[in-house]
């Protein structure tokens, strides 16, 4: 019984480990609904994206399959991680209007590669 303890203990830190998100969000998954008003809606050929679309945590708000809380944008019904800035540059995302807990708008300028959003500039907007 002595050794089973260790095993059971170490079985379950390891699988804690493999399958938990950051802990602090209330992720299920959900996806945003589409906005109204002049927001990209597409790609380009090229995959440059230019004007403002949602941004969130990819995880949380967005139904993204990420083993923990980053940045997102979403155009159309498609989510793609961020690169240039990190989630916690525009605030602490697990804070009422954080990322985590928010869909916020942002005005962006860059280009999808590989599904990846490479920022160039991200500007949060004022809600």
């Amino acid at each position: 019984m002595k050794n089973k303890i260790p095993i059971i203990l170490i079985s379950v830190f390891t699988v804690n480990i493999i399958y938990a998100g950051c802990g602090a969000c209330n992720v299920d998954n959900k996806k945003a609904e589409s906005p109204i008003g002049e927001f990209v809606t597409s790609l380009s050929e090229n995959g440059t994206v230019d004007g403002m679309v949602l941004a969130s945590c990819g995880m949380c708000n967005f139904g993204m399959r990420n083993k923990d809380c980053s940045l997102a944008i979403q155009i159309s019904d498609k989510a793609y991680n961020v690169k240039g800035t990190d989630i916690d540059d525009h605030g602490d995302s697990h804070a009422k209007d954080g990322f985590c807990n928010a869909i916020r708008v942002a005005k962006v300028s860059g280009k999808v590669k590989k599904n990846m959003f490479l920022a160039d500039s991200f500007e949060l907007q004022k809600h």
